[in-house]
């Protein structure tokens, strides 16, 4: 009985370790900056891809406001989806990319700055559209990858 508790408490551990691990390792894809509070002129609901994390469903929103972009998670998820904003001059570009068997994701990237980060969405293109209008370059086609670490890699082409 003694052996079966310990391997119950060890398992429990290691359990809650591990997600207090993936948690922070999702933490370092988190950007805030300095901006005004208020509600966002657009909201879509998907998943988030990043180096450490990628979610399934609408545990993810996009906000775009009159300054930029949030990224950030929604009530049930926060604690593990990290918070990523920018301004649209900040933005370098908006890309499309896909993993095998997922959703199209907007690939956000920074200008001068390695940062980047992706929304799942089935609303790409509107998305992008919307991304447009507000004077980031973009890329409508899509691109295959295999792992999310190649489109921390691939240089931005945009379309326009």
């Amino acid at each position: 009985m003694p052996l079966e508790i310990a391997l119950a408490v060890l398992i429990v551990l290691l359990c809650v370790g591990g997600i207090v691990l993936w948690a922070r390792l999702a933490a370092t894809s988190a950007r805030t900056i300095d901006v005004p509070a208020g509600e966002p002129g657009t909201l879509f609901r998907g998943g988030v891809l990043c180096r450490h994390l990628i979610t399934s469903g609408s545990l993810a929103r996009l906000e775009l406001h009159d300054w930029g972009v949030r990224l950030n998670g929604t009530v049930i998820s926060r604690w593990i989806v990290p918070t990523w904003e920018a301004r649209y001059d900040e933005l370098a570009i908006a890309e499309l990319a896909a993993l095998p068997a997922s959703r199209i994701a907007v690939w956000f990237r920074l200008r001068g700055e390695p940062g980047a980060i992706g929304f799942l969405s089935d609303r790409s293109q509107e998305i992008l559209r919307l991304l447009a209008g507000h004077g980031v370059p973009v890329n409508r086609s899509v691109t295959r990858i295999r792992r999310v670490e190649e489109l921390y890699q691939k240089s931005p082409k945009p379309d326009r």
